[in-house]
């Protein structure tokens, strides 16, 4: 899948998952050239607390939603901040997810940008 095609992805699936038009959260391109979603992490912080308060089918269902969220997360610096091994950390099964699936990704703490 192309990289604008995924951006394009994500604004839909951070739309729907906070219940705003196309035209609410634009993607924006930042100075280095890269096209960011935004709205992706409030988005992000829905469906991690939606994924803890649900049972495991219903996790099954929110999981594409937290993977196509971190190559952004990358991208903004977000690993900087916590790395991957500390979102797994702690309590929260949907912070766990999000980790493990940046760690599979080898996503590391430093962004591309």
């Amino acid at each position: 899948m192309e990289p604008d095609n995924n951006v394009d992805d994500l604004q839909s699936i951070n739309n729907k998952t906070l219940g705003t038009n196309a035209n609410t959260f634009p993607i924006i391109t930042l100075p280095n050239g890269q096209k960011v979603p935004t709205g992706t992490v409030g988005a992000l912080l829905v469906n991690i607390k939606t994924y803890d308060a649900s049972e495991e089918s219903q996790r099954r269902q929110i999981e594409p939603a937290l993977r196509a969220a971190i190559p952004i997360l990358q991208q903004v610096g977000m690993f900087d901040l916590f790395r991957p091994e500390e979102w797994v950390k702690g309590g929260s099964p949907g912070r766990a997810f999000v980790g493990k699936v940046a760690m599979e990704m080898h996503v590391d703490s430093k962004t591309e940008a």
